[in-house]
C-alpha cells in the first residue's frame, strides 16, 4: 500500500474542488506542518536534532563512559541551548538552535511564512461567500454568485489530486463563477523561478484529473509583505527560458504547449497584507450587527495577528 493509500484509508479524501472542507480541517492541516516540519517544534530539523545528541554522547568528556553519564551530559547541553537560544523581545531574530517550547511558538507566530499560510487556510474557509465575492472582485470580474470552496496545501489536497510536482499555498473556487484563484502568499520571499508555469501545470492537472469545470478561468494572486512585479508577460518569458535550461525533473513538463497557453491566458495580480488588512476594516463597516457578528471577529482576529508579524514592523 502505498503512502497516498494509507492516507486516503485513514483520512479520506475528495473528489472535486467545489466540495466543502470543515473549518477544523485547517486545524489539522497545522497540526500536520508540525508533525512533518518538526524543526518548527525542536528549533531545529530532526536529522540535526539526532546528529546534536550522537556528537555529545561521543564528545571526549564521556566518551568511555557507562551510559547513565552520557545521558546525563547529553540532558546537561541541551538544556544550555534551550536556555541561551530562548529570546525575550518579541522580534528579536531567531537563531537556529534547540528550543523551547515558547522559544519555539514566537518563531512561528512572528517569523513564519508556513505558520501563516496555515492561519490563512483556516480565516479563508471561514470568511462568506460575500466577502470573498468583494475581495477578489477587485482583481477580476465577478457576478458575485455561486459558493466558494477554499483548500489549503495538505496531505488531503495533495493524496486526492494526486499532484506532486508542486507546492501550492492556497486555492478558491468559485463553480458558478467559473473561477480557480490561486492564492500565492509570502512573507519576505520571492516569486520562485518556475511559479508561473507551475501553477498552470496544476491548473491542467486539475482539469484533466476532474477537480475543475473545462471551462474554469484561472487567476495567480501573489499575497506579500510588498507590492509584486506587475510585468507578467515579462515575468513568463524569464521563466520559460530558466525551464530550458533547467534540469528538474518538471521542467520538460512545464514547458508543454498547453501549460505555456494556460500560462499565457491566465489572469495575474498581485495585494499585500496591508492592503487585505484595510480591505477588512472597511468590510467590518459594512456588516450588520450583532447578525453579521461572527464575520466581523473574524475579520478583527486575522487583522490582528497580521499586525503582529515581524514584516509588518
Amino acid at each position: 500500500m502505498t503512502a497516498r493509500d494509507k492516507y486516503i484509508q485513514v483520512f479520506g479524501k475528495i473528489d472535486t474542488l467545489a466540495e466543502p472542507v470543515s473549518w477544523s480541517t485547517g486545524i489539522s492541516n497545522m497540526l500536520e506542518w508540525l508533525l512533518w516540519d518538526t524543526n518548527h517544534v525542536l528549533g531545529v530539523t530532526k536529522t540535526q536534532y539526532r546528529k546534536k545528541i550522537v556528537n555529545w554522547s561521543h564528545d571526549e568528556a564521556v566518551r568511555n563512559s557507562n551510559l547513565e553519564k552520557k545521558q546525563q551530559f547529553v540532558n546537561k547541553k541541551i538544556n544550555e541551548e534551550l536556555t541561551s537560544s530562548e529570546k525575550l523581545e518579541r522580534y528579536e531574530r531567531p537563531s537556529s538552535s534547540i528550543a523551547s517550547p515558547r522559544e519555539a511558538l514566537r518563531r512561528a507566530k512572528f517569523f513564519s511564512e508556513d505558520y501563516l499560510n496555515k492561519e490563512f487556510d483556516i480565516f479563508w474557509g471561514l470568511v462568506s461567500d460575500a466577502y470573498l465575492d468583494s475581495f477578489y472582485s477587485r482583481f477580476t470580474k465577478l457576478n458575485k454568485s455561486g459558493q466558494w470552496y477554499t483548500h489549503g496545501n495538505s496531505g488531503l489536497f495533495g493524496c486526492s489530486t494526486g499532484i506532486k510536482e508542486m507546492q501550492m499555498d492556497n486555492l478558491s473556487y468559485n463553480p458558478t463563477e467559473k473561477i480557480l484563484v490561486a492564492n500565492e502568499l509570502k512573507l519576505g520571499g520571492k516569486k520562485n523561478p518556475d511559479q508561473l508555469l507551475k501553477y498552470a501545470l496544476m491548473y491542467r492537472f486539475l482539469i484533466e484529473r476532474g477537480f475543475i469545470s473545462p471551462d474554469t478561468r484561472f487567476m495567480l494572486l501573489f499575497i506579500g509583505d510588498k507590492p509584486g512585479c506587475s510585468q507578467w508577460d515579462v515575468l513568463l518569458k524569464n521563466e520559460i527560458e530558466y525551464c530550458n535550461k533547467s534540469k528538474k525533473s518538471t521542467a520538460k513538463e512545464v514547458l508543454h504547449p498547453d501549460v505555456i497557453r494556460v500560462a499565457e491566458q491566465a489572469e495575474y495580480a498581485t495585494t499585500t497584507w496591508q492592503d487585505i488588512i484595510d480591505f477588512n476594516i472597511q468590510h467590518m463597516s459594512s456588516l450588520d450587527l450583532p447578525s453579521q457578528q461572527v464575520e466581523q471577529k473574524l475579520l478583527w482576529g486575522f487583522n490582528e495577528t497580521l499586525s503582529t508579524k515581524a514584516f509588518m514592523i
